[in-house]
């Protein structure tokens, strides 16, 4: 249920912060003071790092669209293309052919990832990167951390892939294969951005475009196929089309209908048209003035 922001004190304050990205915030500043102790402009290096200690850290309350079958954002960020891709064989998805949905995450972004649907996690991959990568420039790049989950609802898939840099534990989830999940709810987290592929049936609707930008857990990207949205002539075969009947109409007796319909209407010789009292008389024109046309003038 949403929660209600009318009766708390302070609804503006909708965000929250990691204990562990604290806790490193509170290390690096320790840091900061001492080697600004040692030389005063050493004190700036060393608070950077407490600045990205508690972009880390942060997160925000979302409240999810009550929507059925709905699929949102699992991140924030821009979209960076919308368009046809095989899955990866690690999603393990049935159907080939699928719209992936390509999603750029700056660092500044919540470290929260959320649920793209409802139903249940079917499978989950995960991938440490090495230390030798601290930042995903690019999606494909070598050595990042990536994350494979797998959505199912009702017989259909949607798929997910999480990639950041391979430095420390930029990816933490907190769900397994099996697990019933809610729309928009989060599932784990992922520190100073990178990038998430959403991978989508071919059928879906979306309501996304290039340079979008999404708001992860609420941002409503598409809507699965219900079984109430099935085509009027799904499962009609040839044969079914044969056996439909069909009006047959005879050109001869149409001809004949339309004799008798034109028989019921008077020729125009034969129809009398009735005399206009505004316009003049024959005689009157001609000069010869009778009672009627003084009756008229």
């Amino acid at each position: 249920m949403p929660e209600d922001l009318d009766s708390k004190n302070t609804p503006w304050m909708n965000v929250g912060m990691d204990w562990e990205g604290v806790a490193a915030a509170l290390g690096a500043l320790l840091v900061a003071l001492l080697l600004g102790a040692l030389w005063s402009p050493l004190f700036w290096i060393g608070f950077a790092g407490v600045v990205i200690a508690l972009m880390t850290a942060r997160w925000s309350h979302r409240t999810p669209p009550d929507l059925a079958n709905g699929i949102v954002a699992p991140c924030d960020g821009v979209v960076v293309s919308v368009g046809r891709a095989d899955a990866p064989s690690e999603l393990r998805l049935s159907e080939s052919g699928t719209t992936r949905i390509r999603i750029a995450s700056s660092p500044s972004a919540t470290n929260k990832v959320y649920t793209p649907i409802a139903g249940s996690v079917e499978s989950l991959i995960f991938e440490a990167g090495e230390n030798t990568v601290p930042l995903a420039a690019r999606a494909d790049d070598d050595g990042l951390a990536r994350a494979f989950l797998t959505f199912e609802s009702r017989g259909q898939q949607v798929g997910v892939r999480l990639a950041s840099g391979g430095f420390g534990p930029r990816i933490d989830l907190a769900t397994e294969a099996g697990d019933i999940v809610r729309l928009g709810r989060p599932f784990g987290t992922r520190r100073l951005g990178g990038w998430c592929d959403v991978f989508v049936p071919k059928e879906v609707g979306l309501l996304v475009w290039p340079g979008q930008t999404l708001v992860g857990g609420e941002t409503v990207m598409g809507r699965l196929k219900s079984q109430g949205d099935t085509d009027l002539f799904d499962g009609m075969t040839e044969e079914d089309a044969d056996d439909e009947p069909v009006l047959q109409v005879d050109g001869d007796s149409h001809a004949e209908a339309d004799d008798e319909d034109d028989d019921d209407y008077p020729s125009p010789e034969d129809m009398e048209t009735p005399d206009d009292p505004l316009m003049p008389h024959a005689g009157c024109a001609t000069g010869s003035w009778s009672s009627a046309c003084l009756s008229m003038r």
